[in-house]
């Protein structure tokens, strides 16, 4: 190998390794994944900045809103106000059959229980994570209150208490029943607030 042609390698191998390393560095950037044990410790972080305040959010929402549905229940007819949208996922369950014409004191004398499936936590960056604070019960009905019916928006407002912050790896794929690999899950068991005033449209059936 001449002179020449030993630079010219020199030169192609140190072009290449620069962009291996720009390469690798762009990686690294676009994919900042934290660990399951950098994903609790980040969480705890959060929940010691919320304070005894807890998680206080509040949402008016555009359409679609609350979707309104009638169906059987264990106890007899029922009317749910079922949200799922800007990550909140939530329903409000009522005895009986009401519409859009219901007076809301109606709506409120016949309220029968919630379900708080998923809520954002805002300030809590997990890039890769899907977080969820969890709710001791499945449904609940205290502590909630129908704020407002009226011109085609309803207005609640919940306050009551999560047992756990969990945490997910949604690329790892969990057989139902199966346990969830190690470093794909984590759930932190403090115990914290909730004080959440949502509003949406709400679209009863017509």
């Amino acid at each position: 190998m001449n002179c020449s042609m030993a630079t010219a390698c020199r030169w192609s191998i140190g072009v290449f390794g620069l962009a291996a390393a720009v390469w690798l560095t762009a990686v690294a950037a676009a994919d900042p994944k934290p660990t399951a044990a950098e994903a609790e410790a980040s969480a705890a972080a959060w929940l010691d900045r919320l304070g005894g305040r807890g998680l206080v959010l509040e949402a008016t929402l555009a359409e679609p809103g609350f979707v309104v549905r009638q169906g059987d229940s264990a106890i007899g007819r029922i009317t749910k106000f079922e949200l799922d949208q800007e990550g909140y996922r939530l329903s409000f369950a009522f005895r009986g059959e009401h519409t859009a014409a219901t007076p809301a004191a109606t709506l409120r004398a016949a309220f029968w229980q919630a379900v708080i499936d998923r809520v954002p936590t805002p300030g809590l960056d997990l890039p890769g994570w899907e977080t969820r604070p969890l709710t001791p019960v499945s449904s609940f009905e205290q502590g909630v209150e129908l704020v407002n019916l009226a011109d085609g928006r309803a207005t609640f407002r919940v306050k009551t208490e999560f047992f756990a912050l969990s945490g997910r790896d949604p690329t790892v794929l969990v057989p139902a029943d199966a346990p969830a690999p190690p470093g794909s899950f984590f759930q932190l068991r403090r115990k914290f607030p909730l004080d959440l005033t949502i509003s949406a449209p709400a679209s009863f059936p017509e």
